[in-house]
């Protein structure tokens, strides 16, 4: 995983949300603290604009939040590991955990879809859901998500 797109400091841990629309604020608020987005508000419609097409709650407690959006400065990737489940509508049904979220510019469709497939191929795998869910230490959490080549 490039550096840029992913590393240790794009974790953040115990987020307090309590539902979907707080978890794409505490999301749209670390993107742009971290220099992805120039609109945290823009990017948090974007987010939710694109759960209205379809969950992005896919199964054991993660779901992956995204949007390509105009706001978005250079693509990025974000865990966030909530305090406690969030009600997520997920394909299981199950309540999410963690959240790998994505910011995507609008020119980089092409990546987009590569990386959600490159995602989507990792989430099959037990000891990659497992690590993101139980993990607390954010090298090995980052070392996890390196796992995803892209």
């Amino acid at each position: 995983m490039n550096i840029e797109v992913f590393n240790d400091k794009h974790i953040l841990f115990n987020d307090t949300a309590t539902t979907q629309e707080e978890a794409f604020k505490a999301i749209a608020d670390f993107a742009k603290e971290l220099g992805f987005v120039e609109s945290a508000d823009a990017y948090f419609e974007g987010l939710k604009e694109r759960e209205l097409e379809a969950t992005t709650g896919f199964k054991d407690g993660i779901a992956i939040p995204h949007c390509k959006n105009e706001t978005v400065i250079k693509p990025g990737m974000f865990l966030v590991k909530f305090a406690n489940p969030i009600d997520w509508n997920a394909l299981d049904g199950k309540p999410v955990s963690a959240g790998i979220a994505l910011s995507i510019p609008v020119e980089g469709a092409q990546e987009h879809l590569k990386l959600l497939s490159l995602i989507a191929r990792k989430m099959i795998d037990d000891n990659f859901r497992e690590g993101i869910i139980s993990g607390n230490d954010p090298e090995v959490l980052a070392e996890i998500i390196n796992q995803i080549s892209f």
